[in-house]
């Protein structure tokens, strides 16, 4: 049964301000319960600032947990492209990944470029 979900942001911003500015957007999407690391510039494309958020899975079962991790995802952003299997009692590496340059994605959160989640 799942129990975590990872996800990790990436933000196209100028400076650690903007990139605060959009963490205060993401995190009330999130929960309170939800952990956020420091964040920094992605090293392959310092315009881009990257951050890791882990939070427990919501809900008892594991369809409750699902379904709570992809209300979360489409509260960031429309266009997600979800892969992996689930099983009744299993939701490990079931995931999703958003990407702003694809046809038919939309961020609801400004800055947003790219995303991911990963049930574990």
């Amino acid at each position: 049964m799942a129990s975590t979900i990872h996800w990790r942001l990436m933000f196209r911003v100028a400076n650690r301000a903007d990139y605060e500015k959009c963490l205060a957007v993401v995190v009330p999407l999130m929960g309170a319960d939800c952990e956020v690391d420091e964040g920094r510039p992605y090293w392959k494309m310092p315009e881009l600032w990257e951050c890791q958020i882990t939070m427990p899975s919501v809900g008892g079962t594991l369809a409750e947990q699902v379904l709570s991790g992809l209300l979360k995802a489409q509260s960031l952003a429309s266009g997600w492209y979800v892969l992996g299997s689930l099983t009744e009692h299993d939701a490990n590496g079931f995931s999703g990944v958003f990407s702003a340059n694809q046809s038919g994605s939309f961020s609801h959160v400004p800055g947003l470029e790219w995303a991911s989640f990963d049930f574990a």
